[in-house]
């Protein structure tokens, strides 16, 4: 379930409920990779619904190549 409201842009804000030491680790890596928590959200989410819909790990690597975390990086914790 998601809840939020929507933005002018076209964007709306959500409400997650997570372990703390999930939170402190995630805030942790994008912090290391010069992201905010909402972009490292956004970026999670994409990866998400990508590897949600392709048939195999592998096929992320279009995806992965746009990532701010880098293709290299991501590829070797996806699909090592």
């Amino acid at each position: 379930m998601v809840s939020g409201r929507t933005a002018n842009h076209g964007s709306t804000a959500i409400y997650v409920r997570v372990p703390i030491s999930l939170l402190s680790i995630f805030d942790s890596i994008a912090q290391e990779h010069g992201m905010s928590r909402s972009e490292a959200i956004r970026e999670a989410m994409k990866l998400f619904i990508h590897a949600a819909r392709s048939p195999s790990a592998k096929s992320l690597k279009g995806l992965l190549s746009g990532s701010r975390l880098g293709s290299e990086l991501l590829l070797d914790w996806v699909a090592p």
